[in-house]
């Protein structure tokens, strides 16, 4: 697809540029959200845009454009010419035609194309049914979502490189509120797959409020240090909070805690994080990055040890070593680091053997307060929680509002054991219910 177009650019560049690199991304989202059995929100977006980036005389240049005619195709061209000029970027890319990997991960299902929007919208209508009729206590369900999306991607530059890439995916989450007397608690659960088989709106939604109900009517916890299990949905937020720490270009810009600390322990010995942007069951599955390099499976903590940067080419030309494959750019920006499928690897305890392990541990079910609360480049966060109180292995009961303190490094290293019931959220990062030494708690 756009053989035609990129042609063309390529055509009118020859000659000007030392040289070039097309990027193209079409998007097509759908949403909808319901409110008492009537759609409260409707959505579609159908986004298409492309980014060229050039090389000339030793200076990077950027431009895009949303149209597609000759005319326009040559003025981005002119535009990254010109802004090439004004770059201050010390280091030069290379362009290469970078391989195929041996096998495309399949992240395209004919089947969900044909789902049709009144199906979608039925299930987001059953979703918000099933939850009022669960328990009476729920009093409202502000989120009773359906979503579905799908991207093209195609890029090409002069060495050669020639890749294009689609993938769909579809997503529902419900959220209710349940309440009883001056008690008010939230639940949400989600699901992410490009199989619509998977989508059960009866299952969502009860999920959800139980989720709801289970905090209803708790109790104060008392200030001090507490063991905590994560589960495996709040482990997932905080890595995804602290992702940013294993960037190459954080941490040669000095951002990162991590910084020197290659080939270093840098967290307890049953830790081992990864970054695999060739995981089957991950919404940021792909061939390629947005370089065209290569994807891959990175780990990046080996059991404890820090062994890896996420890199693209530019970072890893800097640090000496090869990409990642985590170059990553929109065709409206210009290229940086970011993780694909992102996930702490899951250990072979069952959830409730984590609870066992200590007399009194505080269950953390749900965080708040993840932008403002969280520093990425200390390490510190201070966050809202709500949870449940355990004692020798059995739910006590719910807790009130309280607030956890600490820092990423030291919780890495105070991890004690790690469950099997691996999940990931609807940002791809990915953990399972973690049991960490200890964190203060104020209640």
């Amino acid at each position: 697809m756009y053989n035609k177009e990129f042609e063309e650019i390529f055509a009118y560049a020859n000659g000007k540029v030392d040289d070039i690199e097309i990027l193209l991304v079409s998007n097509d989202n759908f949403s909808v959200r319901i409110h008492e059995q009537e759609i409260e929100a409707f959505n579609y977006s159908d986004e298409k845009g492309l980014g060229i980036r050039i090389i000339k005389d030793g200076k990077v240049g950027y431009a895009y454009t949303e149209k597609f005619d000759s005319e326009t195709f040559r003025k981005i061209v002119d535009k990254a010419l010109e802004n090439s000029k004004f770059t201050v970027n010390d280091e030069v890319p290379i362009m290469e035609n970078y391989p195929d990997i041996p096998k495309k991960p399949n992240v395209f299902s004919d089947e969900l194309e044909k789902v049709g929007i009144d199906k979608k919208v039925e299930f987001a209508k059953n979703l918000e049914k099933y939850a009022k009729e669960f328990d009476k206590r729920i009093f409202n369900v502000p989120y009773a979502m359906m979503g579905s999306g799908k991207t093209y991607s195609k890029i090409a530059n002069s060495k050669g490189l020639n890749k294009e890439d689609i993938q769909n995916y579809a997503y529902s989450y419900a959220g209710v509120l349940a309440g009883e007397k001056d008690d008010k608690r939230m639940g949400m659960d989600f699901i992410i797959s490009r199989n619509f088989r998977d989508f059960d709106a009866k299952k969502l939604a009860e999920e959800s409020c139980r989720k709801a109900l289970d905090l209803l009517g708790g109790q104060q916890i008392e200030s001090g240090k507490y063991p905590i299990v994560f589960n495996n949905e709040m482990m997932a937020t905080l890595l995804a909070t602290f992702s940013g720490i294993f960037s190459a270009k954080t941490v040669y810009e000095g951002k990162s805690l991590l910084k020197g600390k290659i080939n270093e322990l840098i967290a307890n010995e049953k830790v081992t994080i990864i970054d695999d942007a060739l995981h089957p069951d991950g919404l940021s599955t792909q061939a390629f990055d947005s370089e065209g390099y290569p994807a891959q499976t990175t780990v990046l903590v080996d059991k404890g040890k820090l062994v890896s940067y996420l890199h693209n080419t530019e970072t890893a030309r800097k640090f000496g070593v090869k990409s990642t494959g985590n170059g990553s750019r929109g065709y409206k920006s210009s290229l940086t680091v970011s993780p694909t499928n992102f996930f702490l690897k899951a250990g072979n305890l069952k959830e409730n053997e984590l609870f066992g392990k200590r007399n009194r541990i505080i269950e953390i079910v749900s965080l708040q307060g993840m932008h403002s609360g969280a520093n990425a480049i200390s390490g510190d966060f201070s966050l809202s929680a709500e949870g449940f109180l355990w004692e020798n292995g059995i739910r006590k009961y719910s807790l009130k509002p309280f607030t956890i303190s600490g820092n990423i490094l030291q919780l890495l290293h105070d991890v004690e054991a790690i469950a099997d019931n691996f999940r990931f959220n609807m940002s791809s990062v990915g953990a399972a219910s973690t049991l960490i030494k200890e964190l203060t708690v104020a209640g």
